[in-house]
């Protein structure tokens, strides 16, 4: 059985401004876990920012993608289907 296939998630939604811990820093926790079995999920990071005024914090703190709020749904499912041809 391939990896993908353990884990408990397709994809991560990460909301980088949530109180108490910001999804930054749960990026970065999660990362440290995965790093323990070699796994890896994507995680998109969702902002009410540009990529450019967060892009920079979003790639440091290990997420794969960005997304801004509101959500699209037709930019979350176009991400989706891109990565999965990967």
């Amino acid at each position: 059985m391939g990896a993908a296939e353990e884990l408990p998630f397709d994809y991560i939604l990460m909301d980088c401004e949530m109180p108490g811990m910001d999804g930054f820093e749960a990026t970065k926790m999660i990362r440290k876990e995965e790093g323990k079995y070699g796994a890896h999920i994507p995680i998109i990071a969702l902002t009410a920012h540009t990529a450019d005024e967060k892009g920079k914090r979003i790639i440091e703190a290990g997420m794969d993608f960005h997304l801004t709020k509101p959500l699209q749904q037709s930019q979350l499912v176009d991400y989706i289907r891109e990565n999965e041809k990967l």
